[in-house]
């Protein structure tokens, strides 16, 4: 054989032919009208889905409150299907279910909108594609060429389903029968450059669907994750399924829309009543967790209690007819507004129909779970102010929209108030209830700021001193100039300069009135600061551990935004472009938003009791206005017009994270850690002369305006 022969590649056979007859039986099908076969009918008969390992055929009286939302969604009525549900309700199913519809029974081009691309290719990979494996029928209807199984596109036969995320170009420019949005409030709620704003992921969805007509239509469903607007909003007998107004999102959808609920028949009088989570009977002074387990659903006309076993049952018969969806229509009965079904002809005039499930009757949540979340978010916020849990709770688990409690102008607090609620203390001495002492130490570019606070039971804490230190230790580079003057510190420059800190472990605050004083359990060192600083504070941390004091000296640093993963956690750094993480240091990370929140609400309470911040009768004037330097906005805490300074309140967080970390919110008054016991047995006691002179602050920068006459005080003993 020659060498040119030798050469030649191996081509591969041709496939063999198909029979014109057979291609022909492939495309006939395609020609068939849709089938007259409700959403839940076919999902019963060619959906599968996960049920405690196995795959089992889709039963509608799982969650029955899904079917009406699902066989709207093929009515030519409305263009728009609107599900309002928390989460462990089936929700997400919902979509799956009508995706599947138009996969079997009525082929045309679909859309599939998640909340970010990342999201959607989780539910591609986790979800879509194991369901569409093990449902026979559609996965023999799903494409076999390489590129009709992807994560943005499924090829069946005579139809498109295209999975996408909220971008304008996903949204524009494509004809869809039907687009399917999921988690519609974690969405991006305006589309587009912010110079030239397209619109809202649902306008630009309504859009995609003319092409179809009366055929076409939007489902969405979510959360709520929007907070109400108005304060005094309120239902009335004119709107009584109505939800309150919010600053955007699905519920300002499901409002427009015919705001159907899901009720009950009580089976002792025959009324029909929603089951709503303010209808659970329980004990709220019990634990959380014994709460729940105790709770019933009330019926409100007879007083008939359910317990949570109930709850499938009542589920089930409100599908057979003994309650359901009712919607508003625009009739009205004894002078209020008639609840009818949804094919009623004078249901409310909208082309959307709207669906709003309360978290008490979703099919896997529980009562125990959802009274115990709910009992001890508000002791949370009762206790430290911070109502991020509390939101999540009425947002996800409840599916109601929340608002949280703003002080009125008339309860504003303001330097004159808080001077007036202050305590006697004497500068530098901690209260005879203190458990625990802290240290706070933030960085400017010439001085320390330092804040000594004194924590006693359930979050109660004082002010025992604050000071600023704005003089270098002797041994620091140039301490002193030829006169013998001392410069100002200068931390970013000189590492030297931090061991100014160094006696604050040391110092010991008198208790009043007893025998013994108090050394810090826990400082605090902000992380940030001018340039230079963050490297200086890792070699005095280092330092630190080095003499054994590691456990004493912490590194912090502020994360803003509401929607941190915790209030506070300590982790290594993150450095380098990798994201490798820094050895052996630590920072203490702290969501200071959220931490604000609780200060300031901690300071509101003027009195004593659980979770009050006290403020001494010797704090200056301008200590007090830098507590109350800043306002609360949406994205978080900004200063107020104006204003310039902040460090008492920063110092305060700074406070709050540390006595968290350490395990305030842990700590059992009859079995206390030994660092927090009430007495001379604690740790961190040490006794002192009785006769002895207060100890005297650090060198101070120069001091602050005198302060007016003070008013008349309170004792804090």
């Amino acid at each position: 054989m020659s060498d040119r022969t030798s050469s030649v590649r191996h081509i591969p056979p041709l496939p063999s032919w198909r029979q014109p007859s057979e291609i022909l039986g492939d495309c006939l099908p395609l020609l068939d009208p849709p089938s007259r076969i409700t959403v839940t009918d076919a999902a019963e008969r060619y959906m599968r889905v996960p049920v405690a390992g196995d795959w089992r055929p889709f039963d509608r009286m799982v969650t029955p409150y899904t079917v009406e939302p699902a066989d709207t969604s093929q009515s030519r009525r409305f263009k728009t299907v609107c599900f309002v549900g928390p989460s462990q309700s089936g929700k997400t199913q919902l979509l799956m279910t009508v995706a599947f519809h138009a996969i079997t029974s009525a082929p045309d081009p679909v859309q599939v909108i998640h909340m970010t691309k990342t999201d959607a290719d989780a539910w591609v990979e986790e979800k879509l594609n194991p369901a569409i494996r093990h449902s026979p029928e559609v996965f023999d209807r799903l494409g076999r060429g390489r590129d009709d199984d992807t994560f943005s596109r499924k090829r069946f036969r005579g139809m498109r389903l295209s999975i996408g995320y909220p971008v304008a170009n996903q949204l524009s420019s494509r004809s869809q029968r039907l687009v399917l949005m999921t988690d519609y409030d974690h969405m991006k709620q305006v589309l587009g450059p912010k110079d030239a704003p397209e619109g809202s992921p649902y306008g630009m969805a309504r859009q995609r669907i003319r092409t179809f007509m009366s055929r076409g239509g939007v489902l969405l469903e979510s959360s709520p994750a929007f907070p109400v607007i108005e304060e005094d909003w309120k239902a009335g007998p004119m709107n009584p399924h109505e939800l309150p107004p919010v600053s955007g999102g699905i519920v300002r959808i499901y409002n427009e829309g015919t705001r159907g609920r899901w009720y009950w028949e009580c089976r002792n009088c025959g009324e029909l009543f929603e089951p709503h989570f303010e209808r659970l009977v329980y004990d709220d002074a019990l634990e959380p967790a014994e709460a729940g387990a105790r709770a019933q659903m009330e019926c409100p006309d007879c007083g008939e209690l359910y317990a949570h076993r109930h709850k499938l049952e009542l589920n089930r018969r409100a599908l057979a007819g003994h309650g359901g969806w009712l919607h508003e229509s625009s009739r009205l009965e004894d002078g209020k507004r008639a609840l009818v079904r949804i094919d009623d002809p004078d249901l409310r005039a909208t082309d959307i129909a709207s669906y709003s499930l309360n978290g008490a009757a979703a099919a896997f949540a529980s009562w125990e779970g959802l009274v115990s979340s709910y009992l001890a978010a508000m002791r949370q916020a009762e206790q430290f102010g911070d109502y991020t849990e509390l939101s999540r709770v009425f947002f996800t688990e409840r599916a109601e929209p929340f608002k949280r409690p703003a002080q009125g102008d008339e309860d504003e607090l303001t330097t004159t108030k808080l001077r007036e609620a202050a305590v006697t203390l004497p500068k530098g001495v901690a209260p005879n209830w203190c458990r625990f002492v802290t240290v706070s130490i933030d960085v400017q570019g010439n001085r320390f700021e330092v804040l000594a606070m004194g924590w006693g039971e359930q979050g109660e804490r004082a002010v025992i001193d604050r000071f600023a230190i704005s003089q270098p230790p002797d041994h620091a580079p140039r301490a002193k100039n030829e006169d013998g003057r001392y410069r100002l510190i200068d931390p970013g420059r000189y590492a030297e300069d931090a061991d100014v800190l160094l006696e604050l472990a040391d110092r010991a605050f008198p208790v009043e009135g007893e025998s013994w004083a108090l050394k810090p359990c826990a400082l605090t060192i902000d992380f940030n600061g001018p340039a230079g600083w963050s490297d200086n504070a890792e070699k005095f941390w280092r330092g630190r551990r080095r003499a054994g004091q590691g456990h004493l000296w912490f590194l912090s640093i502020g994360r803003g935004g509401f929607h941190q993963r915790d209030r506070v956690w300590l982790e290594a750094p993150e450095r380098g472009s990798k994201g490798k993480k820094a050895r052996g240091i630590k920072l203490l990370n702290m969501a200071v938003d959220r931490l604000k929140d609780s200060v300031l609400s901690a300071l509101g309470r003027l009195e004593r009791g659980i979770g009050a911040q006290h403020v001494p009768d010797w704090m200056e004037t301008e200590a007090l206005a830098e507590l109350l330097a800043e306002q609360r906005t949406a994205k978080g805490y900004e200063k107020k017009q104006g204003v310039t300074r902040n460090e008492t309140l920063d110092l305060s967080v700074q406070a709050l994270a540390t006595a968290e970390h350490k395990g305030l919110n842990r700590i059992n008054p009859e079995a206390p850690p030994d660092w927090a016991v009430l007495g001379p047995g604690n740790a961190f006691a040490v006794a002192q002369d009785a006769g002895a002179p207060e100890q005297a602050a650090p060198e101070t920068a120069p001091a602050r305006p005198d302060t007016p006459p003070p008013a008349p005080r309170r004792s804090i003993g």
